[in-house]
């Protein structure tokens, strides 16, 4: 089993490992994988990524800022739909992922979804390994009042 040499302890952050081995990760990425692109041309860094599940139907989308390929411990961070590309034009140039929130009002709800589905596995999880990143940190509570 591959173990990763950097430890993480956060109150607020809990560290999920992706699939290491190439079969897992196409087993749980590509096939559902229909966007890939680089969308801010002044950000070269910075990529749009959209899965699609076929059991509910529903695309999930995500954007990878910096080098997230053979990374540990990117944060995963949650805004809404219509804010992903802003955010990633406002990032700083540390890894990190976005992933669009579910839609609702109730801001700590939706990361508690987000981080959940997550956990469990599953269609944000398959998005996640996507981004080929070897582990990522996401977030148990919400720690501000709302979406910027």
């Amino acid at each position: 089993m591959n173990e990763n040499v950097e430890s993480h302890f956060s109150w607020t952050s809990r560290r999920v490992v992706l699939p290491h081995c190439s079969e897992d990760r196409k087993k749980a990425g590509s096939s559902g994988l229909v966007m890939d692109c680089r969308p801010i041309p002044e950000r070269p860094d910075v990529r749009l990524l959209v899965y699609h599940d076929d059991t509910d139907d529903s695309d999930y989308d995500a954007v990878a800022i910096g080098k997230t390929d053979g990374v540990n411990d990117i944060p995963v961070l949650t805004t809404s739909e219509e804010c992903l590309l802003v955010a990633a034009a406002r990032s700083r140039t540390h890894p990190a992922i976005v992933l669009a929130a579910p839609p609702g009002d109730d801001l700590s709800r939706r990361i508690r979804e987000v981080t959940g589905q997550i956990l469990r596995g599953g269609p944000l999880l398959c998005l996640l390994v996507c981004t080929g990143a070897l582990s990522v940190l996401v977030p148990l509570h919400s720690s501000v009042s709302g979406d910027r």
